[in-house]
């Protein structure tokens, strides 16, 4: 990691961390019992992330303006969010862990199941209160920016970006639960898998954890359109790298923090499932990828079919491609101060290092 940038990260990521205990200690001051226990569950959920996201709204804020600690109720109101989504990202996927610790659905689930002899009602029960919490979250979030920037003179315009950030992830969600069916049962060509693959990424990824957040920030400081484009086009292609990234380590990295072959498992759309699939490997990779029964042995199958087939230099060589035009673009924005640019790199380099 750049050293500048990670200096930089943490110093903001502990000021973030000192906002989010002093919201989870709020929330966790409930009154009823019933309800308690539920907000206890989100906030301890929504400590001990890495905080990137909300170190990105600072960093946009800090592009324009010095007085950075202006923005850090803002990069609340985002890790708040991205709880909440995240939330109702583990019922969609199914997930019992969350960070290494349980999930709300997950939790409930456990407890009433042993009160009730219909598990589809302990479910249904347990999924309800889980999607309550994560519109919670969500609310959460505008209610911080709308009371704590009151008098801003750009709230309007930072409460409507930050809705189209929400509104253009749901877009990506929507894509990324309904192509799998599509692809399975073969109700979609192969080329245009990829293409919404590609679609989901720049939706979902490159909006909700790159683009959104540098431009609420840029935003809260009076930034106008033209600098919001040029973040726009850094941002997705930051956020497409950090996507084929991802998706690499989920098959290959054992240091995810998710269940081990839940990828597999999953029948997850990424650009190496799309790739291998025009190729002679696909029918055997297809008897393993989307099955429920997953072990070291085909997880380690899956990984060599990838690399037989090219799909895992494919799927390098796009992330590489797209890291480079990303610091490109970043190169001829005149409005941005050397020293922030080296920031902007250095966040690059610590996206295109990590392994987990």
């Amino acid at each position: 990691m750049n050293s500048s940038f990670k200096e930089y990260y943490l110093q903001t990521k502990e000021k973030i961390d000192q906002k989010i205990q002093e919201f989870n200690q709020e929330m966790e001051e409930e009154s009823s019992p019933l309800l308690k226990e539920n907000f206890e569950y989100f906030t301890n959920l929504n400590k001990d992330g890495k905080l990137v996201r909300g170190t990105l709204v600072n960093l946009g804020y800090s592009l324009l303006k010095e007085d950075t600690d202006y923005s850090l109720d803002l990069s609340l109101a985002y890790e708040v969010f991205q709880t909440g989504i995240l939330v109702h990202d583990d019922i969609i996927d199914n997930d019992d862990t969350r960070r290494g610790k349980e999930t709300i659905h997950f939790v409930n689930t456990k407890k009433y199941q042993k009160y009730t002899d219909n598990k589809e009602e302990a479910k249904h029960l347990s999924d309800s209160i889980a999607i309550c919490m994560g519109d919670y979250g969500l609310y959460e979030a505008n209610r911080i920016i709308s009371e704590r920037y009151a008098t801003c003179p750009n709230l309007g315009k930072v409460l409507s970006n930050f809705n189209r950030t929400v509104l253009t992830t749901i877009k990506g969600e929507l894509l990324d639960v309904i192509l799998p069916f599509q692809g399975k049962h073969e109700l979609i060509s192969t080329e245009d898998i990829e293409k919404n693959i590609l679609e989901i990424y720049r939706l979902k990824t490159s909006h909700y954890t790159i683009i959104g957040p540098m431009s609420v920030g840029i935003l809260l400081a009076g930034g106008d359109d033209n600098k919001l484009k040029d973040i726009e086009a850094f941002g997705e292609k930051v956020g497409i790298a950090f996507q084929i990234q991802d998706d690499v380590l989920g098959i290959y990295s054992s240091e995810m923090g998710k269940v081990k072959g839940s990828d597999i498992k999953e029948f997850k759309q990424t650009v190496l499932y799309s790739h291998i699939l025009n190729t002679p490997y696909k029918d055997e990779f297809l008897e393993i990828y989307g099955n429920d029964n997953i072990d070291d042995e085909r997880i380690e199958k899956v990984q060599d079919l990838l690399k037989k087939a090219g799909s895992y230099d494919y799927a390098i060589q796009l992330m590489n491609t797209m890291y480079d035009e990303a610091l490109s673009l970043l190169d001829g924005y005149d409005w941005i101060k050397e020293e922030k640019k080296e920031l902007l790199r250095g966040f690059v380099n610590y996206l295109r290092e990590r392994n987990k």
